[in-house]
């Protein structure tokens, strides 16, 4: 098979396109998708990285210990593999590449494959912040990648406690020295509870303000903040009430509605609000931050951990509703897909996508910088 670029340009074997990829970085891999349908199509299916699907990343808080689980299917044997145990609190993950802190501001980079790590700047403190005052320092950070410019990204939301409210967005760019400040809407207090969650180059969080909670944004291109025109599907009675996440590509939110059904809600390319899961189990059984992986959403009971495929209508395990809603009921269980320890009736883990990556931290090193090796 020939290969072009574009119409009026010579063509040239498939596997020669294929040598020059892989030549290539990861993340310059994934820019080259971008460049045509065949480009896509030959970085998905003949790049190692791009043929691995996300799988589930447990995270557990406790012993800062990351586990991941082996097989999501209907053969799961329900095993799962130690992929990472430190001191640190995981802030997420991104392309394989995790981010930790030391919940005192410091930040920390690790690929778990290749052990390496890669210290970022510390971030310069908020104006008139106590010492010691924030303890859960890696819930009011996110970490993300623009799939266009290629550039990852540590983003730090402005938040609020002892009735003070910080309006600036706090931003790294891997490989630069510097943070930048972005500043945020006033009068918007950030609900942590609420969670930080990145989708397709653009960082969203929930802040209140004036009795609505909005959705806030910042595009991670242009480094602008944006406050959403519409509100939450509904306004839940609590902040623990809901969370963001990602579903499929798309932001997402998980909310608990007066009926008492877990509910997933998707906005559309026109900033509408679809509901696309209902579950009939209570908050707590949803694993947060992320509950949807490719044709699977997870779902818990105590320490175990289930897969659904989201196609209810082909499989037992749930309904899809003519509105194309996928529906659980208390009587449908997955597939068991993780039986972790510990006890209680509240699952102990955090979820998030990884993907097994090669990447190399070091072309981000600052200068007479190492990286360490673990």
């Amino acid at each position: 098979m020939l290969a072009r670029t574009s119409p009026g340009d010579a063509c040239f074997p498939t596997d020669v396109l294929v040598e020059i990829l892989l030549r290539l970085p990861p993340s310059a891999r994934r820019r080259a998708r971008l460049v045509c349908r065949l480009w896509r199509d030959v970085v998905d299916e003949r790049t190692t990285e791009m043929q691995s699907r996300a799988t589930a990343l447990l995270w557990h808080a406790a012993s800062t210990i990351a586990y991941v689980v082996d097989d999501l299917s209907s053969s799961s044997t329900g095993s799962y593999s130690l992929l990472w145990s430190g001191r640190l609190q995981l802030v997420g993950t991104c392309n394989g590449l995790l981010c930790l802190c030391d919940d005192g501001g410091g930040i920390t980079l690790v690929n778990p494959a290749t052990r390496e790590t890669l210290p970022v700047p510390r971030r310069p403190p908020c104006a008139g912040q106590p010492f010691g005052e924030d303890r859960r320092w890696h819930r009011e950070y996110n970490f993300a990648y623009h799939p266009t410019t290629g550039r990852y990204k540590v983003v730090h939301v402005p938040c609020s406690s002892f009735n003070r409210a910080r309006d600036a967005v706090h931003v790294l760019t891997l490989g630069e020295e510097e943070w930048r400040e972005v500043p945020a809407p006033g009068n918007k207090r950030s609900n942590l509870d609420g969670g930080i969650v990145s989708v397709d180059g653009v960082t969203y969080w929930v802040a209140d303000g004036g009795g609505t909670a909005r959705i806030i944004s910042f595009d991670l291109d242009s480094e602008r903040i944006a406050v959403s025109a519409t509100s939450l599907p509904f306004l839940p009675a609590r902040h623990n009430d809901y969370s963001l996440t990602e579903v499929h590509g798309r932001l997402g939110v998980i909310v608990s509605n007066p009926a008492g059904m877990m509910q997933a809600w998707v906005r559309n390319k026109e900033g509408r609000w679809i509901c696309r899961y209902t579950l009939a189990c209570p908050m707590h059984e949803i694993p947060r931050p992320h509950f949807a992986y490719g044709e699977h959403f997870l779902k818990c009971e105590g320490q175990l951990l289930y897969a659904y495929p989201r196609q209810g209508a082909s499989s037992p395990f749930g309904s899809r509703l003519a509105s194309n809603i996928v529906q659980v009921n208390h009587r449908d269980r997955g597939v068991l897909v993780a039986k972790m320890n510990g006890v209680g009736w509240r699952f102990n883990y955090r979820t998030f996508a990884y993907v097994k990556t090669l990447e190399p931290l070091g072309v981000y090193m600052r200068p007479q910088k190492c990286a360490g090796i673990c």
